[in-house]
C-alpha cells in the first residue's frame, strides 16, 4: 500500500511545491486540502498514513483543525507546517495534537520530519491499529511571548507577501 500525505494549505503554490518535493523524495502519494475544514474531510475519507498542516488558513486554521482530527484519527501523526514558529504555536500545536512543528523555508527539515513520523508510525499502523503520540517536551523557555488572534494575524503566513517584502499583508 502506498504512503499516503495529507498536506492541508490554503495557498496553491505552497501545496504544488510540496507534491513536487514530497513525491520527488519516495513517490508518496499526495492528497490535498485547502482549508482545516477540507483536510479533516479528506482524512476522514482516505485515512492518509501523515497530515502536514498550515497554520493559517481560512475556514478553519491548522490548530483547530489538528486538535478534531487528533481526536478523530489519533493514530496519524501530525505537522504543523508554518511561517510562525514560535514558542507559543509550538507549545499549542502539541497540545492539540501534532507531533512536530516545522518552518515552511526549512524543507530538509519537513521530509527529515516525515520520514522520522513514518518510521515509528508505518503504514499498516494507520489502517486501525492505535499508537500512541511520540511524547514531544515543551520548549525550554522562559516566557512565551503573546501570539496574536489567528484572525488577526499581523504577520503573513503567504510566501508571495513575504518575498514582496509585505511583511503586514496577506497573499
Amino acid at each position: 500500500m502506498p504512503v499516503r500525505i495529507l498536506i492541508a494549505d490554503d495557498n496553491p503554490l505552497v501545496r504544488t511545491a510540496l507534491h513536487h518535493l514530497l513525491e520527488s523524495v519516495d513517490h508518496w502519494e499526495i492528497i490535498d486540502a485547502e482549508n482545516g475544514q477540507e483536510a479533516i474531510a479528506q482524512a476522514l475519507e482516505f485515512r492518509p498514513n501523515l497530515i502536514i498542516l498550515d497554520l493559517v488558513m481560512p475556514v478553519m486554521d491548522g490548530l483547530a483543525a489538528a486538535r478534531e482530527i487528533s481526536k478523530l484519527l489519533p493514530e496519524i501523526p501530525l505537522v504543523m507546517h508554518t511561517l510562525h514558529l514560535y514558542p507559543q504555536v509550538e507549545l499549542e500545536a502539541q497540545k492539540v495534537g501534532a507531533r512536530k512543528v516545522v518552518p515552511k523555508a526549512d524543507s530538509k527539515a519537513l521530509v527529515a520530519a516525515i520520514q522520522q513520523l513514518l518510521a515509528t508510525n508505518p503504514p499498516a499502523a494507520s489502517t486501525g491499529s492505535k499508537v500512541a503520540p511520540t511524547e514531544i517536551p515543551p520548549p525550554n523557555v522562559a516566557a512565551l511571548p503573546e501570539v496574536a488572534d489567528a484572525g488577526k494575524s499581523t504577520a503573513s503566513d503567504k510566501p508571495d507577501a513575504i518575498a514582496a517584502g509585505e511583511p503586514g499583508e496577506a497573499a
